[in-house]
């Protein structure tokens, strides 16, 4: 009988021993990615990113990974370089929502993030960064499960391309009027660029940091390196410098949507007058016709939404030049005007931008926009 029970024992820590096990199932199971595998079909990468150095970066606001798992466990290790603050990234467990669940904190240069289910089953996990390219740079180095990774998932959406600084990466979206802006009151995925490609369950990349402008800003007054340049590269760094590896566009856009010529005003064009003043708002016109045309020319099909808001200085620069395009290139470029800091008695955001509300009615409004052209495209 002794020897019955003790047989029955260890049947039982065999079976349920196995679930903890970091070893995979079978020979063509695998439980850890790391290195090359980290460019494997195992990972759904969102944004750009680049593998190299033995381990995965992704610079952009709004970057991250889907991954699906025979499970219970999920590890990430991450990687921080050239630190400024700390990165936040949200994350969503079996669907969850991203907008919702409690953020992960990245405060070291390197970190081990662990995502646990209550059982042992397929799972899905999606991680997306929502501090901003100034903050960090970001990569993770390796992903490890206590089960077995499962391929990713290949599901046609639509892919939205989102560019700009502050007004569209969430600076301050989710602080109050009179704080300064953190990485932990903002948040690229609280902003309306993104909240419009979730409402159509698109894809999306951003191009965005706080500071830079189309031809001039905050980050670089001199015209040298603006948006237009971090359009053709892979990313930003914390330094306010492009990283310097070309972007080979390989996703086409289905929308563009693009906010930004605020700090061209800010930054230099209002510090002007005279002649002075005339050249480079013509300098930030020129910029706005080759910029459309540029996006165009890689996604003739994509519907472009320059974004303004009401009676803005660059809005107004910017849409004098859209109606002189063709009437081809003005049937896919649109000038949308959205919510103000502030607007309807709404509160403030943190640094004099605009709150999670208010990005939220900017999002209807360019929503509205997009279902209007679906509507007629079907006619």
């Amino acid at each position: 009988m002794k020897k019955l029970m003790v047989l029955l024992i260890l049947l039982t820590l065999g079976l349920f021993g196995c679930v903890e096990t970091n070893e995979p199932t079978h020979p063509d199971q695998v439980n850890r990615l790391s290195e090359e595998q980290l460019n494997s079909t195992y990972i759904d990468w969102y944004g750009r990113h680049i593998y190299q150095q033995d381990r995965m970066y992704f610079y952009h606001t709004a970057t991250g990974l889907k991954v699906r798992f025979y499970g219970r466990v999920l590890r990430i290790s991450f990687h921080l370089e050239m630190k400024r603050h700390d990165i936040y990234y949200s994350v969503s467990k079996d669907g969850s929502d991203l907008l919702t669940e409690e953020p992960f904190i990245q405060k070291n240069a390197d970190d081990v993030y662990e995502i646990s289910f209550e059982s042992y089953g397929l799972h899905t996990v999606e991680l997306v960064k929502r501090s901003e390219p100034e903050d960090g740079i970001t990569s993770i180095t390796q992903l490890e499960t206590n089960g077995y990774f499962v391929e990713k998932e290949v599901i046609e959406r639509p892919h939205f391309l989102i560019i700009g600084a502050s007004g569209i990466s969430g600076h301050g979206a989710l602080g109050t009027e009179g704080k300064p802006r953190t990485t932990a009151n903002s948040s690229s995925l609280h902003s309306f660029g993104f909240l419009t490609a979730q409402a159509f369950d698109g894809t999306y990349e951003f191009v965005a940091n706080s500071g830079w402008g189309l031809a001039f800003g905050f980050n670089d007054t001199s015209g040298e390196v603006n948006i237009q340049k971090a359009y053709e590269d892979i990313g930003i760094d914390s330094s306010q410098h492009l990283i310097g590896i070309p972007y080979t566009h390989e996703v086409i856009p289905d929308y563009i949507i693009v906010n930004i010529g605020g700090n061209d005003y800010s930054a230099v064009i209002n510090k002007l007058s005279g002649f002075d003043k005339t050249e480079k708002i013509q300098e930030f016109k020129e910029s706005v016709g080759n910029f459309i045309l540029k996006l165009r020319q890689d996604a003739p099909e994509a519907h472009i939404f320059w974004t303004m808001t009401e009676g803005s200085l660059n809005g107004t620069a910017a849409s004098q030049v859209i109606a002189q395009l063709s009437l081809e290139d003005q049937t896919y470029v649109h000038v949308i005007v959205i919510k103000q800091v502030g607007e309807d008695g709404d509160p403030e955001g943190a640094n004099n931008h605009a709150s999670y509300i208010t990005h939220q009615k900017s999002a209807q409004i360019i929503i509205d926009a997009i279902e209007e052209i679906n509507r007629q495209s079907q006619n």
